[in-house]
């Protein structure tokens, strides 16, 4: 029995991988030809097998083939041996040993062996030719360095199944069919092969085919999603461990991809076997980890993990604020990347993204703890914790007053503060800040006298809570006097830009008067004015402006209560008035304002002598205003002036005339007189004429347009 070896095969095959449901199953389609043996070999070492078809899969195979190919169906394929057998069940199964459930046979396929009389050999010898059939294929390792990466680079949709097709170029991977020959007789004249093959039309349909013939040929695989697990283990702030499961036999080694989610640097390495340690991370990184198993120099799809690594400390937690009701807490950035902070205090948690928060909402002079932790988006990993312990500053004391004063006393009164205390701290000091009184009383304690005083000096009282025994809260401050009399006759006169305060003081004594100006409830000066004169002057003052001057007494600590007058310094009149729009209807005015003018109050009137007509309007802070529906062909007077309290500045004023919409009147004069044609004289038509237009000249003047024309008849 002779046997031959068939010709080396450079292959180069186009994947298109299509999915459906849960699973990922790739079709290969080989562009090169080989027995059927040879494809099936092929087929089992870089894929699964070859292709099975089904109501489900054959249109889109349909759609790859554009000649005949093989599928993986045998005639008398046996699912043990993987090889022809004498079974009496021809088409039973699939190469792969899926029981046959689907078949789209050609018209007239597959034949069936013809009825031949026994001994029969119609005069010719029986014996013919020895034929051979593929029995086995073996195959050399195809694992090859040359062997590219399966890159994707184009995508579509067929019948809601996404298939995107991938290229895969093996450049030196050598398939050897080895054959055997055998007395298997030739096809019959009817085509009838004894062990056929199936190969597929580009149409869909199945002829038989002898196996030993060289086809293109369909591999399959199949992926589903998790058909291996990876994990990540051992996770710190800078090292983990991947491990990943079996896989197949097949698979020649893996290569381990791991990438930060926001760092465009790839660590990757190639292992053959189920682990690989991670050194050298990132603290509170977010990394994925890719595991691509290799078979036949291709990379498979893989399996995904995504982790964080640890966060670090927080360090150098400190308080650099403390108030009654909150804690500013901050702390330096850890090496690495995190999210977010976590600040946990009692049963409260917040979040933030910067190194300091404030703490609100607190009880004022309670001890509390703050603990401070770097987490990560998704919550899964955070570093240690850090912690602080603080007191809240204790509230400010309420209804802080004086009473009873006298040359050398008085009597302090204070409200309890909100939250918790422990005690209360009261001073008094005089103008130089020197400790006149100094006392800590217990948390009980409401009121209190201050004796010894010195006479004629102007006294602070502080009343501050303590928290902690020592823990000082916000002072509570008041000045007190003993007051000495009023002044009176406060009289205030004014110009366009000064105003001078005058007062009396009748009673007592005083070294000196303090004096403030208000503007709208603004202070002018920072400081207020210090005199022993009953009269101050305030200049270059802005004019129409209502100013309010504030007068009271002081003698030595003591200052007696204050008295106010308002006044409005002189309006200064606008300029420049002008009509800037005039149409029949409508006129509109413009002027400027006065130099130095606060809030300019202005009184603007528009008149009409001829139709006796009159509007006026106040205005504030405008410089322009608009009067309607007036007359056409009218002469317009309007005035601005500005107003100051009752106060009115000289106006600015300006006469214009509407546009005019011309209207004919005709008159026509009977003349009669007793004086034969003198109606008809020239010189007597010029002079009624004349006398006609000084009547209207003095009934119309200006005040309207008009014109007087004579028209002879």
């Amino acid at each position: 029995m002779g046997k031959f070896q068939d010709k080396v095969c450079v292959l180069t095959c186009w994947a298109l991988m299509v999915m459906y449901n849960t699973a990922e199953r790739q079709y290969a389609v080989g562009k090169g030809s080989l027995t059927w043996n040879g494809a099936r070999n092929y087929c089992q070492v870089c894929f699964e097998d070859l292709v099975t078809l089904s109501h489900d899969n054959i249109e889109v195979i349909v759609k790859m083939l554009n000649s005949q190919h093989w599928i993986g169906l045998r005639k008398s394929f046996n699912s043990t041996s993987n090889y022809t057998s004498n079974s009496t069940m021809p088409w039973s199964h699939w190469s792969n040993g899926e029981p046959l459930t689907f078949q789209n046979w050609y018209p007239g396929w597959p034949k069936f062996e013809p009825s031949v009389p026994d001994n029969d050999c119609c005069g010719c010898s029986c014996n013919g030719p020895a034929t051979t059939t593929p029995t086995m294929s073996s195959f050399t390792d195809i694992t090859d360095p040359n062997v590219t990466d399966l890159t994707t680079f184009w995508e579509t949709s067929t019948d809601n199944m996404t298939v995107t097709e991938d290229y895969v170029n093996i450049t030196s991977s050598v398939f050897t069919d080895t054959t055997f020959m055998t007395s298997t007789p030739l096809p019959t004249p009817n085509g009838y092969i004894e062990d056929s093959c199936v190969a597929m039309y580009s149409f869909g349909s199945w002829v038989e085919k002898d196996c030993s013939e060289h086809l293109p040929f369909i591999c399959y695989e199949d992926h589903f999603s998790g058909y291996f697990k990876v994990s990540v283990t051992n996770v710190t702030s800078d090292n983990a461990t991947v491990t990943w499961q079996w896989v197949s036999d097949r698979i020649s080694h893996y290569r381990v991809a791991v990438k930060g989610v926001k760092d465009d640097k790839e660590m990757t390495e190639n292992k053959t076997d189920l682990t690989h340690d991670l050194v050298g991370l990132t603290p509170g990184t977010n990394y994925v980890v890719h595991v691509f198993p290799f078979k036949c120099g291709r990379e498979l799809k893989p399996e995904n993990f995504t982790f964080y690594t640890e966060p670090n400390k927080v360090q150098n937690l400190t308080i650099t604020n403390v108030t009654e009701r909150s804690i500013q807490v901050n702390w330096s950035k850890p090496d690495g990347n995190l999210d977010f902070y976590v600040i946990r205090v009692g049963d409260e948690q917040l979040n933030t993204t910067t190194e300091g928060i404030e703490v609100a909402g607190l009880t004022p002079g309670t001890s509390y703890t703050l603990f401070v932790l770097s987490e990560v988006e998704d919550r899964s990993v955070w570093s240690e914790e850090s912690n602080i312990t603080v007191y809240t500053k204790p509230s400010k004391v309420s209804s802080l007053n004086v009473s009873d004063n006298t040359n050398h006393s008085v009597f302090v009164h204070w409200g309890q503060p909100e939250g918790n205390f422990t005690g209360f701290l009261v001073k008094v000091l005089n103008s130089a800040d020197e400790i006149l009184f100094n006392d800590t009383v217990d948390r009980t304690v409401r009121e209190l006298p201050v004796e010894t005083l010195p006479m004629g000096t102007r006294i602070t009282i502080v009343v501050t809570a303590l928290a902690n025994v020592s823990l000082e809260g916000d002072n509570t401050t008041i000045t007190t006097y003993t007051a000495p009399g009023p002044i009176s006759n406060l009289i205030a006169t004014t110009s366009n830009s000064s105003l001078t305060a005058s007062w009396a003081f009748d009673e007592g004594n005083y070294s000196h008067f303090a004096v403030r100006l208000w503007l709208d409830g603004t202070q002018e000066e920072a400081e207020c004015n210090e005199t022993k004169k009953t009269t101050v002057t305030f200049d270059e003052l802005k004019t129409a402006a209502n100013y309010t001057v504030d007068v009271h007494a002081v003698s030595g600590h003591l200052q007696g209560p204050s008295m106010k007058v308002s006044k409005f310094t002189l309006p200064s009149p606008p300029t420049n008035a002008n009509a800037t729009f005039v149409n029949k209807s409508a006129i509109t005015f413009t002027w400027t304002p006065p130099k130095n003018i606060a809030k300019a109050t202005y009184l603007v009137e528009l008149n009409s002598t001829f139709y006796s007509q009159s509007w006026s309007d106040k205005i504030i802070d405008e410089t322009s205003y608009t009067f309607s529906n007036l007359t056409s062909g009218t002469k317009y007077c309007f005035e601005v002036l500005v107003l100051g309290g009752e106060q009115e500045s000289s106006p600015a004023s300006r006469c214009t005339v509407t546009e005019t919409e011309e209207r004919q009147i005709s008159l026509s004069m009977l003349c009669s007189s007793a004086e034969t044609l003198l109606c008809d004289n020239s010189t007597t038509r010029t002079r009624v004429f004349k006398q006609l237009k000084d009547h209207f000249s003095e009934l119309l003047k200006d005040d309207i347009v008009w014109t007087l024309e004579a028209t002879e008849v």
